[in-house]
């Protein structure tokens, strides 16, 4: 008898297995628990497999699940007096699901966009193109192609400006939008949907193709949803109205360290540090920050720093 009981309890327990992971997908595709769905889709639509979600959902239904962040045409280039301020200062940041990395430096006109030495090519790691360019700081910068997850960081694309010129992006016309993240002349920072036209108008000296805007003239860009993009690591960029820049990396991926934030989780910690206008940019394995010659961030590749092609550096 107590074998009889012991075989059909491990039946039992073999159904129930075999129907858990066989409805787990569905219950959290198309059940009721929301935050779960957002996660889930969010983490897939940014991972090199999106085809995954969109042939189950069309855009209008994944915009409901993960919400939106509006489009940027334009923003105030607010003035402010840039100070001759060389000291920077690094701060630790921790909630109860992520830890992440603040770095503040007073005086935007120090940062420049750095390349890879054989940028299409060859990728670099953000310590490395750093170390290049005599940097004592940088994060990782604008988006690259993926070929095969090959993650040799060679294939950036959209605009890559540096010190005027169009490093990447020359055969881009010139009334053709990109996404841009950079620094005009004289130190504001740029975040939106601009050709090269409205670039040039606005005097851009500095940037790359990245996204989205997080905080445009002072207001918050996301406020239904968590930006669509799950939880992961995140690198993002901010500038106050005294002209101060910030640099975010929060770290993720790692359980019981540090799982990741939303796009919102960093929106709203660069709103609270006073941020005017702020940007997401390249995150997941790419996700570094780079000061006084190490790494502060623990990168959520197993390898260490991921290859990329650019850099937002500090002179």
């Amino acid at each position: 008898m107590k074998s009889f009981f012991r075989k059909a309890w491990v039946k039992f327990i073999l159904v129930m297995f075999i129907f858990t992971a066989v409805s787990a997908p569905f219950i959290v595709l198309f059940g009721p628990f929301d935050n779960i769905k957002r996660t889930v889709v969010g983490a897939i639509m940014r991972s090199r497999h999106p085809h995954y979600i969109t042939w189950l959902f069309d855009q209008d239904e994944l915009n409901a699940i993960l919400g939106s962040v509006g489009t940027v045409r334009s923003q105030d280039l607010f003035k402010f007096k840039a100070r001759e301020d060389n000291t920077l200062k690094l701060r630790k940041i921790e909630s109860s699901r992520y830890v992440g990395y603040l770095l503040e430096i007073p005086d935007p006109r120090r940062i420049h966009v750095a390349t890879a030495k054989n940028i299409q090519e060859k990728g670099e790691t953000t310590s490395n193109i750093a170390k290049d360019n005599d940097a004592v700081a940088a994060i990782n910068g604008g988006g690259f192609h993926d070929p095969n997850g090959t993650g040799t960081g060679r294939l950036p694309y959209g605009f890559i400006l540096r010190d005027g010129k169009y490093v990447i992006g020359q055969d881009v016309g010139p009334d053709e939008n990109v996404d841009f993240v950079g620094f005009t002349k004289s130190g504001n920072l740029i975040a939106g949907n601009y050709n090269k036209t409205e670039l040039a108008d606005m005097e851009a000296a500095e940037g790359i193709t990245f996204g989205p805007p997080l905080i445009v003239n002072g207001k918050k860009m996301i406020t239904e949803g968590d930006g669509g993009w799950g939880i992961g690591p995140r690198t993002a960029i901010g500038q106050k109205k005294d002209g101060t820049v910030i640099f975010l990396v929060i770290d993720g991926r790692q359980p019981g360290y540090s799982t990741g934030a939303t796009l919102r989780d960093v929106q709203d910690v660069l709103y609270a540090e006073g941020c005017y206008i702020a940007a997401n940019l390249d995150g997941g394995s790419s996700t570094t920050l780079y000061y006084n010659g190490k790494v502060v961030n623990k990168p959520a590749d197993l390898l260490g720093e991921r290859m990329i092609p650019t850099a937002f550096i500090v002179k």
